[in-house]
């Protein structure tokens, strides 16, 4: 009896010190990362941490204050984790969702978007992306930023260097076919997010260290001064000719980890996203989550506070998980139980 307790604590205790050992990194070198699915820890926690009433009441709030991508992504995640929401809320959403609502909502949004390359939502910050990829984006901020340079003011280097590496970017995409697309795509979300303030300090100093050792932000200026830069052809062109002598293969890998993100998270929640990245390793932590997520990553982000999926893969998620299953083994031994008494009971009758 003691030998079999004793293989039942031991048998108990070892996958707790695995994910122990796991999730400090301990393992890395014989169990990789992705051999553990991350999503049935991931549910775990959430069912820990919400529930339906708690994602209702939140969803009510995001439609209160005209969020409905959040109030979506709310949805995204009672769906995810199979809770149902409360029947009030539920028509709210549906009501939100009629094509009357969606055209009055996304349609001035949009064109804000467009023109000022600013936003808040999912069809402003389309209309920002579209003015970049169309290249009118990148010479209005050029415009704008080189100005305070060439006048020896405050300016920001991340928004004027994105601005050029996106006219080079553009160029590289027509030139070989759309091989710079990703690339030019990166660069807009980048400059979306700054303006929309949802890029962090930390990451903002990485992009701008790479940048200025990509560029000579000294010949830029001089190639700013010497052009009209109330003529956007003119200002085109002169950058374009500069930008043939930025170093695009020190730009490229941050850019198409943004990319990366955006087609699997969406622009807009992309955008979002970047408040959650303080260097580039955590953009590529990020990007693998959203991978797994897609559109409900920022709210699984808000919900638990984590950003990459090793986080999840804990022994306490492993104990979460374990717990769903107790009923059901419990369930299982005592029919067992039942059943050898029952044999029992009918042997006991024959003899």
């Amino acid at each position: 009896m003691r030998f079999l307790f004793s293989l039942v604590i031991f048998l108990l205790a070892l996958p707790l010190l695995f994910m122990v050992a796991f999730e400090r990194g301990l393992l890395d070198e014989y169990v990789p990362e992705d051999q553990i699915p991350a999503e049935p820890f991931i549910r775990a926690e959430l069912l820990e941490t919400t529930n339906g009433p708690d994602l209702s009441r939140r969803i009510n709030t995001a439609l209160d204050e005209d969020a409905y991508d959040d109030a979506v992504m709310y949805a995204e995640i009672a769906d995810y984790i199979d809770v149902p929401l409360d029947a009030e809320t539920q028509a709210r959403l549906e009501a939100e969702d009629a094509f009357s609502r969606r055209a009055a909502r996304n349609t001035g949004n949009f064109v804000t978007g467009f023109v000022t390359g600013e936003g808040d939502s999912t069809p402003a910050f389309m209309g920002a992306m579209a003015s970049d990829l169309t290249v009118v984006g990148d010479v209005r901020d050029i415009s704008s930023e080189g100005t305070k340079l060439a006048r020896g003011e405050e300016y920001s280097k991340m928004i004027l260097g994105l601005s050029v590496v996106g006219l080079a970017a553009t160029t590289a995409t027509v030139a070989t076919g759309g091989s710079g697309l990703p690339a030019r795509i990166g660069v807009s979300i980048l400059k979306v997010a700054k303006k929309a303030g949802t890029i962090t300090a930390g990451f903002t100093r990485d992009v701008t260290r790479v940048l200025q050792e990509a560029m000579n932000f000294n010949k830029l200026g001089d190639t700013l001064r010497a052009v009209d830069l109330g003529n956007p052809a003119a200002t085109r062109r002169a950058v374009t000719e500069y930008a043939d002598g930025v170093s695009m293969a020190k730009v490229t890998p941050i850019l198409d980890d943004v990319a990366a993100l955006e087609r699997t998270a969406g622009p807009a929640e992309t955008v979002r996203l970047m408040r959650y990245v303080d260097n580039t390793e955590d953009l590529a932590r990020v990007s693998k989550m959203s991978g797994k997520l897609g559109t409900k990553t920022r709210g699984v982000i808000e919900l638990t506070g984590k950003t990459g999926l090793r986080a999840f893969k804990t022994a306490w998620n492993l104990i979460l998980l374990a717990l769903e299953w107790v009923w059901t083994i419990v369930a299982g031994i005592g029919t067992l139980f039942a059943t050898a008494l029952g044999r029992r009971a009918v042997r006991g009758r024959r003899a």
